[in-house]
Order: structure tokens, then sequence, then C-alpha cells
């Protein structure tokens, strides 16, 4: 069995050689082979176009008939060695100046037909014979010349049926020839395949074994060995990439107890450092003050395997440190609720944490008790260069803290110093909006519900004086007023509920929303109102009801104070921002006196427009 690839290559290589010569040979063979059946073929055609040829020539022998006769005999000659050949092999005429020569024929079947020709060509030479011996006018003449002209037809079958054995004999040479060919392009096809499975399994597997092995190698796993079967190149492949496992292997276990210690030190590091970024995620992720003093308190414990865990917060005037949050066994002692700053100075001015041990050095937040003081470890809570507590973890075990601990805490304290921060602006940033909740909500109230409310006690007035006159048509015309101001009083206060429920209605077209504002105003106090009105910007329900509240507003102080008789309202552009004007014809007031007590108008238009400044 062959043990090298380039032995099997080889023999593979030498197999498809010896075919390809064999397949050109046969087809050489093969060419040969139909040029000689073409000769055959041709001389046993010639052999029947003779034949009719004497038969033609016979009409014109006879006695004396020279001409004729020399044609009638080169004609049999002709024939009579092209037969000769044709059976037993020779030389035979082919054309008018070339010989050729003729092999034996073996086949039994056209031997067996030349014989039958050749015992016809017998007797019908020998009647040519008679008939160019008797004259033409002889009785026997006619005769002699219809049996030759049987004999001619008879030789003519004889010679046709020659050369359809020469034809079928050369069909069946190209069919053997096909089949060779054929056999050629199996055998071919095999040694493809063979080739093919001799490179996949002593070149390919063997490969992608090795490259399995390789990347096994660069994942670092040299306990496995490397083992390819194949060729005996690629088992030398193998044993060099064993070696150098081995090799690698054995660098990586001097490198091992090299650096034992410091790779104990690295994996403690890095899970401190997974678990600091743990916490500090689930820290920052809060905006509940208390959860986040609870959280910070609990994973420094846990974390740094402590005992208990405190943290401390600077009181507004910077002067005391209280304790907020306490975490660890239950019988943890302090000794007070709060400390002086003064008793922690060195750590809320250290930009690091601080180790300590026996209670000695800072005394934590100044709240530990001896009992549970034996080592702590303690950092402030610092944003930037501002420092807002401390926080402590400590242990009854001497020593218990490492340097990478109060890295640990440090990075801790700052983390929990901005997420303290962060939920301290996000409280303080809910009672700004609560308050400008109620704000908006009083602006609504003046602006809707009072204003609504000061028109019903005007319209009720009027209708006491109108009953008071006897006039009751006019005293029911107000009081429909009043129905229609109530329902609608009635829907300021629903959509005032549906906008604190956040079931905001669908955005209208604030233009339409002004001209409504306007068509109301017009119908109540009977003041024209004009206006020229742009492209209104898409407002958020908020704007626009703040700027239809100023615009209302705005227009009820013009029929309450400035006596007008002409009112314009224009909504405009400028410079990309949206403004609306409101003019009048009345008689004004000073501006830089101070506004009547009880009257809120201009204050909460203000007071809108800083707040909300319009923004579309």
């Amino acid at each position: 069995m062959l043990k090298s690839l380039q032995a099997r290559l080889t023999l593979l290589f030498v197999a498809f050689t010896l075919l390809v010569l064999i397949s050109v040979g046969a087809m050489m063979w093969g060419s040969e082979t139909q040029r000689q059946d073409a000769l055959l073929i041709n001389l046993a055609g010639r052999q029947r176009m003779l034949a009719q040829q004497m038969g033609r020539l016979a009409f014109e022998s006879g006695s004396g008939e020279t001409i004729p006769n020399a044609a009638l005999q080169e004609a049999e000659q002709t024939f009579d060695q092209t037969l000769h050949a044709l059976r037993d092999g020779g030389d035979a005429p082919y054309l008018s100046d070339t010989i050729v020569s003729l092999p034996i024929t073996r086949d039994r079947e056209i031997r067996f037909a030349l014989d039958e020709v050749t015992l016809t060509w017998s007797d019908f030479r020998a009647l040519l014979a008679d008939l160019q011996q008797t004259p033409r006018d002889d009785p026997s003449f006619s005769v002699m010349l219809q049996s030759v002209e049987e004999k001619s037809s008879v030789l003519v079958e004889r010679a046709d049926e020659v050369v359809r054995l020469y034809e079928a004999d050369a069909i069946a040479k190209v069919n053997r020839l096909r089949a060779m060919q054929f056999g050629f392009l199996i055998v071919a096809l095999i040694l493809l395949g063979a080739g093919a499975w001799i490179t996949h399994k002593s070149a390919l597997t063997p490969l992608k074994e090795l490259s399995f092995a390789a990347n096994r190698l660069g994942e670092n796993d040299l306990d496995t060995a490397v083992q390819v079967g194949g060729p005996d190149e690629m088992r030398a492949l193998s044993e060099s990439f064993d070696s150098m496992r081995k090799r690698l292997r054995a660098s990586r276990s001097e490198l091992l107890d090299l650096t034992s210690t410091l790779e104990e030190r690295v994996l403690q590091r890095t899970r401190e450092l997974d678990a600091l970024n743990e916490v500090s995620r689930e820290i920052a992720s809060q905006l509940d003050v208390k959860f986040v003093l609870k959280s910070v308190t609990d994973k420094a414990r846990a974390l740094l395997g402590g005992d208990s865990a405190m943290l401390c917060l600077l009181d507004d005037a910077q002067q005391y440190l209280l304790l907020k949050s306490v975490s660890g066994v239950p019988s943890i002692e302090t000794m007070d609720r709060m400390s002086t700053v003064n008793r922690a100075s060195a750590v809320l001015t250290s930009q690091q944490a601080l180790i300590c041990s026996n209670a000695q050095c800072v005394g934590g937040c100044g709240l530990l008790s001896n009992t549970h003081s034996a080592s702590h470890v303690v950092a402030p809570l610092r944003i930037g260069e501002n420092v807002i507590g401390a926080l402590c973890v400590s242990s009854s075990q001497a020593d218990h803290f490492s340097k990478e601990s109060a890295d640990v805490v440090t990075k801790l304290a700052n983390t929990a110093a901005v997420a303290l921060q962060n939920a301290q602006l996000y409280a303080q940033a809910e009672r700004v909006a609560m308050l400008e909740e109620r704000h908006r909500l009083a602006a609504e109230m003046h602006d809707g519900l009072g204003q609504t409310l000061s028109y019903l006690g005007l319209m009720t007035d009027q209708t006491t004086e109108f009953l008071s006159r006897g006039q009751g048509e006019p005293a029911l015309e107000q009081l429909q007023r009043t129905r229609e101001t109530i329902e609608k009083a009635t829907a300021d206060v629903r959509r005032a509920i549906n906008s604190l429920m956040d079931e905001l209605p669908p955005a209208l077209d604030l233009r339409a929303r002004l001209q409504n504002v306007m068509d109301e105003f017009s119908e109540e106090t009977r003041l024209q109102v004009n206006s020229r009105m742009e492209a209104a910007p898409d407002c958020s329900h908020q704007v626009a009801e703040q700027v239809l509240n100023i615009t209302r507003e705005a227009l009820k102080n013009v029929a309450r104070h400035a006596e007008a008789k002409y009112i314009t309202v224009q909504l405009g552009q400028e410079n990309g921002h949206y403004f609306i004007v409101i003019e009048d014809d009345g008689k004004g007031f000073d501006t830089s006196q101070p506004e009547p007590s009880g009257h809120f108008g201009l204050q909460i238009i203000q007071g809108a427009r800083r707040a909300h400044r319009w923004a579309c």
C-alpha cells in the first residue's frame, strides 16, 4: 500500500496518462480502419458499376467489334483483379494510375458473399467470351445477349450484397470505437473520482484536522495532542504541530508559575470591577433617593465582604454628617445619629478612600462603635470638588481591607454621589413640575372659570334689572344666554379635567381656534374684532391652550378697562418666529403704576409666556 501522498498522486497521474495514450491510439486505429473500410466500400461499389458497364458493352460487342471488345476486356480485367484482391488480398487498380494493396478478407459472411460473386462472375465471363466471338448477325447472338443481361443483373445483386456487408462491417467497427471511447470516458471519470477521493482523504481531511488543531492552539488548548492520520507527509506535519504544542505548553507552565500570584490579584480585581460596574449601573438607573441610599450601603457591604456599611450626608449648613442609611449585622451599634464635620475632616478632604485599623486615624463617619471598627475603609461622596457626604464599610476583623478595596470604595462612592444628586434633582424637578401645574391650573381657572363666573354675575344683574322693569322678553333672552354660558363653563371644566388626566383632544388649527375666540368675544361684548391671520404653526395642546387663554384674557381686559370701539388681532410670522398682536383704540393705562389689588390678568399672561415661550 502506498503510504506517501506523492506516490499516490504519481500513480494516479501515470494511470491517467496511459488512459490518454490508449485513447489516442484507439482513435488513430479507428481512423485508419475507417479509411480502409471506405476504400473497400468504394472498390465493392465500383464492382457493381463495372458489372453494369459490362452489361451495356455486351450490346455493342461481337465478332469483329474491336473497340467495344477492347473496352469490355479492360472492364473484365479490372473486375477480376479487384475481385481477387477483395477476396484473397493483393494489389487492385483504384484510379487510372493508382494501385492499392488490400488485406485478405477474414469476415466469413463477406467472404461467402465474395465466393458467390466469384461463381457468378465465372459464368458471366464465359458468356462474355462466347459473345465476343459470335457475329452480331448470328441468330444465337440474341440468345447469348439475353443470357448476358440476366447474368449481369445477378452479378449486380451479388455486388450490392458485398457492398452492404462491407458497410455493415464498417458501421460495426465505428460502434465498437464509440464503445471504446465511452469506456475510456468512464475510466477517466473513475480516475478523476479516485483523484478527488485521494485528494480529500490524503490531503484535505488531514489539512482540515490540522486546521482544527491550529485553532485549538490559538484558543490556548495545549493539552489535547495533535494526532492526524494520512500519508507520510501529513503525519510528519502533525508531529511538527504536536512538538510545537508541547513546547508552548511547557512555556505556558513556566509563565503560569511565574505569574500565579499576579493572576490571582488580576482575577480578584476583575471580579471587583465587574461587580462595581453592576452596582453602579443599578444605582445610576434609580431616581428614588431612599432606594439609592439603601442600595449603596447594601452593595458596598456585599462587595467588600464587610460586617456593616453606613452612608452619611452633610446637612445644609455643611456642619454635621447625618446618618442616612445603615446595612449590616442586626447588632450594629452607632454612638449617635450625627457627627460633626471636624471628626471626619480627614475623610471629607481626601481624594481617595482611607483604610484604617483598630479604630485609629479617621473614625469613619465618626459614628462607629468599637465593636465593629477593628478595620474599616471610608471614602468621601464627591462630585468634582463638591463633597456631599461619606461612605464607610467596616469589619470586626483586623486588616480586612486591601488597597484594591479602597479603589473600589472610591469608585462606588463617586458613582453613588452622582446617583444621589440625580435623584435629588429629579425630586426637585417633580416639585417644580407640581408648582408649574398649580400655576397653570390657577391661570386656567382665572382665564376660564373665573371670567365665566364674573360674566354670569353680570348677566344675572342684567336679568334682575329687566325683571324689575317688567321686561320679561329681554330677561328670558338673558337667561338663555346665561344657560349657554353655564354649558360652556361646564365644557371648560371637563376640558381641564381631561387635560389633567392626559386625555388630550385632537389638535385643531390654531387660526380657526383663535377665530372662535374672537367670535365668542364679539357675541358677548357686542364689540367688533377685525383679524389678520397668516398661516398658523403646528403647536402642542399645552402651547395652543396658553395662546388661546392669553388672547382671551387680553380681549376681556380691553372690554373691561379700555373703553375701546375698535379691536384688531393679528397672527403673523417674522424671522422664523410667530407672534400675536392685539391692538385697540382705547384709553390705555400707565404700565409703570402698580397693579390694582386683586387683578392678576397681566401677571398670569407674563408667567405663561415665560414658562412656555410659545414653542411650536
